[in-house]
């Protein structure tokens, strides 16, 4: 599947003219290297012959699922064709890249290559500006981005151009656990859950402290079952067990079958692959500015391919989604004037979010149409940060059988308390860190890999998680206190049991959490990170637009983390992607129809 803009593909001119001209042969053979990953450490493998690079393998490593690994293959493709390590790095995965070309060069190296012909410079970029017409233009090639796209093709529009500045699809879906709350009958009915529309309603207005919009809850609430439903037909497959995300407040956290919100991604891609042409992708393509006619209505895109200036004429209209800003430090400083106005929002506190797309770039883009901003300061603090990078890496805190304990080991928390209520307890503990304790009910073997694609023996030789046989042992490494670690363990097992209730208010679910009773042990050190801006455009349950004025600007949709008013100033767990497809899934009506 090709997304590359076509005006901007590499000339085969570009093509090494052959292999005569190097210097002096290469000793054939497989040669490898270590080199350090975003994630992890990886081996590169590179095979050659006296002449030319054979193979490169990447299987060894832990890079994220959507971003690192298709980097990864992106990259090796481009080195065999062109046989030079002096490709272009992957816009959004810059680390993976490097790390890649880094080990092929170190490979070629040990082969005796010239290395002056294998690392040169073989990618330019003319600048050629072009002008493009389509039904849609969509800004954002994430989830709601290409959520969207489906959406408008499937409701007519025979030609839907995204617009994506990074150099592969998915944006922060990709990264992202993947669950998504709806009220599903047959799914909870099988599992004994009691739910209702109306009850999804009233906890995700009281989980967001009552300031979300009404009607925006009111419509995600009631038609995210419809997102599920439309997933499918898509070929979106979920497990039938329907969980708990962390901060959901209840069991209606549908997850898919395969690891993390890429399954999504990886579905959408081949729906665009199949749709013969009528979405076509401009990857490396940021938008830098919206087209308006003297009347206001917005009727276009002004993009930029490597300097080429791209202007694409919208028909029917411009969908904005480009995600939040969690990862923008300056802006997100300068609105903190709300429910986390007492946490300084630097550096010191990661994002869970891909650092590049996370920028609010759509707000930028919104604003300059005259769009209405509300609820910035509306930011959300996830307790499941990786210490020093923020993501939500390795051991996660959603789902069950797993205790919240403090460097001491004291239990100090509720587990299943809205997320700003963890992160709030966090904060106030020694360090502002703690630890996730599981043991063999979430990983019974070491080399059992989990659905985010990690196993335990990965995590441990990368020195994120502790592994102990005893609990005193655990108790050692992590330097807590063994006879309060003990206590937490018992406690916890006691409430699941029924014995006891829980001060602390955790509600055990009997079908779903058991008692931890023996080790293997595994403790993971965390802390609170960003994780998504409640805030953004305002818009009306059609995904319109709102002006500064209070008036819908015609031709202008958003949609995703990009708007604001659906969650109020704290996102339940599970609503971000219920979010996402919900109202990517029914903008596509709005937009081509009219309806």
């Amino acid at each position: 599947m090709q997304f590359t803009f076509k005006p901007v593909l590499i000339a085969a001119a570009l093509a090494l003219a052959g292999t005569s001209a190097l210097a002096a042969p290469m000793k054939a053979g497989t040669y490898t290297a270590k080199v350090t990953g975003h994630n992890a450490p990886m081996t590169v493998k590179v095979t050659v012959d006296q002449n030319k690079i054979v193979s490169i393998d990447t299987s060894d490593n832990l890079e994220t699922i959507g971003v690192g690994k298709v980097a990864l293959k992106k990259v090796s493709d481009k080195i065999l064709k062109y046989q030079s390590a002096g490709v272009d790095s992957v816009t959004g995965a810059t680390i993976s890249s490097m790390a890649l070309k880094q080990g092929v060069e170190d490979c070629l190296k040990q082969a005796g290559a010239d290395m002056k012909q294998f690392t040169k410079k073989v990618e330019k970029h003319p600048i050629k500006n072009q002008t493009l017409e389509a039904d849609v233009v969509i800004v954002g090639g994430g989830g709601s981005g290409l959520a969207s796209a489906i959406s408008a093709m499937q409701a007519g529009a025979n030609k839907v151009i995204v617009l994506e500045k990074l150099g592969y699809l998915g944006g922060s879906t990709n990264v992202s656990e993947g669950a998504l709350n709806a009220v599903d009958p047959k799914r909870q009915k099988a599992q004994g859950i009691e739910d209702s529309v109306d009850k999804f309603f009233a906890q995700t207005l009281r989980g967001g402290h009552d300031l979300g919009d009404p009607a925006l809850v009111d419509y995600l609430t009631s038609h995210s079952m419809d997102a599920v439903n439309w997933l499918e037909s898509l070929g979106v497959k979920f497990s039938d067990h329907i969980g708990a995300a962390t901060g959901s407040l209840w069991q209606r956290s549908h997850y898919t079958t395969t690891p993390s919100g890429n399954s999504y991604i990886r579905v959408f891609e081949k729906v665009i692959a199949d749709s013969n042409g009528r979405i076509q992708v401009l990857l490396d393509t940021p938008a830098k500015g919206l087209i308006q006619d003297k009347t206001g209505r917005v009727t276009g895109v002004i993009g930029n391919n490597f300097g080429s200036k791209i202007t694409v004429k919208a028909k029917k209209g411009v969908i904005l989604a480009t995600g939040g800003f969690g990862a923008n430090v300056k802006l997100r400083q300068q609105v903190n004037t709300g429910v986390w106005k007492h946490v300084k929002l630097d550096n010191s506190i990661g994002c869970t979010n891909i650092q590049k797309a996370a920028q609010g770039d759509g707000l930028v883009l919104g604003r300059k149409a005259g769009a209405q901003e509300i609820g910035l300061s509306d930011i959300q603090i996830h307790p499941c940060g990786t210490p020093g990078t923020g993501l939500m890496e390795n051991i996660r805190t959603s789902g069950r059988n797993r205790i919240f304990v403090n460097s001491d080991g004291d239990r100090f928390v509720n587990e299943g308390a809205p997320r700003d209520v963890l992160a709030n307890a966090i904060f106030r503990q020694k360090g502002g860190t703690y630890w996730v304790v599981v043991n063999k009910l979430r990983y019974p073997s070491r080399d059992f890999v989990d659905r985010n694609g990690a196993s335990i023996k990965n995590m441990v030789a990368l020195g994120s998680v502790v592994e102990a046989n005893t609990l005193d042992e655990l108790a050692a490494k992590t330097k807590m206190n063994p006879a309060k670690l003990k206590a937490s363990i018992a406690d916890y097992n006691n409430i699941v049991a029924g014995k006891e209730k829980d001060k602390l208010g955790f509600v055990a679910n009997n079908k779903d959490d058991k008692q931890m009773t023996e080790g293997p042990w595994y403790a993971c050190r965390k802390v609170p990170t960003v994780h998504h801006t409640m805030g953004g455009l305002k818009i009306t349950p059609k995904s319109e637009v709102v002006s500064t004025k209070g008036k819908v600007i015609p031709g202008l949709y958003a949609v995703g983390e990009v708007t604001g008013g659906i969650h109020g100033s704290n996102r339940l767990g599970g609503n971000a992607i219920a979010d996402v497809m919900t109202f990517g899934h029914a903008v596509g009506p709005h937009i081509v129809q009219g309806k």
